[in-house]
């Protein structure tokens, strides 16, 4: 009896492997939702960039983040009972000043903001309004019977205490630098910041792993910490052995943002996923967007720069 149970198990097996088929399956395309990233920091207009989503399957081009762009939008911020309506403005438009604060924002060349690269980008911005440390703003956006809402605040500053460098632990790597930190937390809960780094004449990039920070395990203390050079978002591969690391005869800025809690909450749900991406024990995440009819980011900086020449 136990063989023919294990012949007949051995022939249903044979009928199911001859039965396989390649099996396609069509997986239904979710509504296109917009997409904001827009900032405002202390002594610079506010900057707003406007897409619509793309499919997590999509053939991504160049062609389709030119595509991405929503044009036509009616964009207003609202600060201390005014209303400004912000204009849209393509990169070929820019001024040297506006070049200047979307490189700085997005964390891109300026040299890739001149026109001539054959690849537009567009901004909602105004002359009308500069960023104020303390002041609330919240913003508007309404496209094809669609409306968004957010609001954010620009946090009083919160800067660096001190900079240094300690060496490489491997004394064969003498060329690299560890960069240190000093930070001394007010005694308020929730403080939150946001780092940049900057290597000569770089771009500011944010940090890879993790570019935000708050106060929730050392309120009101003063922790001594090594700061990750910042990396520009996108990369396909990170070289490990440099990763992190400064070099002598750098010179490093730091564009340390204080910023709020909602600000904080999508960065680092953001960077949670992106760094779980593929993992088999990652946990789920849903990036916490404070836009409301949309995802992305309305978020105010409160920014200070810290300088080191590394000897």
């Amino acid at each position: 009896m136990k063989r023919l149970q294990f012949i007949l198990l051995f022939v249903a097996a044979l009928l199911l492997t001859g039965c396989e088929e390649n099996l396609t399956l069509e997986i239904p395309e979710g509504e296109a939702k917009l997409v904001v990233e827009g900032h405002i920091e202390q002594g610079a207009p506010p900057i707003v960039v406007l897409t619509n989503s793309v499919p997590v399957f999509a053939n991504v081009s160049a062609e389709t983040f030119r595509d991405a762009f929503v044009h036509d939008a009616q964009v207003t911020v609202s600060s201390g009972g005014q209303v400004y309506t912000l204009r849209e403005v393509s990169s070929a438009a820019f001024s040297d000043e506006l070049k200047e604060q979307v490189a700085l924002q997005f964390g891109i060349s300026e040299s890739l903001l001149n026109g001539s690269n054959g690849f537009p980008f567009y901004v909602y911005t105004t002359d009308a309004l500069k960023g104020t440390v303390g002041n609330s703003y919240a913003l508007r956006i309404s496209h094809q019977g669609k409306v968004l809402t957010a609001s954010t605040t620009i946090p009083h500053l919160n800067p660096i205490d001190s900079l240094w460098t300690l060496p490489h632990p491997k004394p064969e790597e003498d060329s690299l630098r560890i960069l240190m930190y000093k930070y001394a937390d007010p005694d308020t809960l929730g403080n939150s910041v946001r780092y940049f780094t900057k290597r000569n004449q770089e771009p500011f990039y944010p940090g890879l792993l993790g570019s935000v920070f708050n106060d929730e395990l050392i309120n009101g203390g003063t922790i001594t910490f090594p700061l990750d050079r910042g990396e520009p978002r996108g990369q396909a591969e990170i070289n490990q052995e440099l990763y992190g690391y400064f070099g002598k005869g750098d010179t490093v800025t730091v564009r340390w943002a204080a910023i709020d809690l909602p600000h904080f909450r999508f960065w680092s749900t953001l960077e949670s996923e992106q760094n779980s991406n593929g993992s088999p024990i990652g946990s789920p995440n849903t990036t916490r967007s404070n836009i409301n009819g949309g995802l992305g980011i309305w978020g105010g900086y409160g920014v200070t720069y810290h300088r080191i020449i590394i000897k």
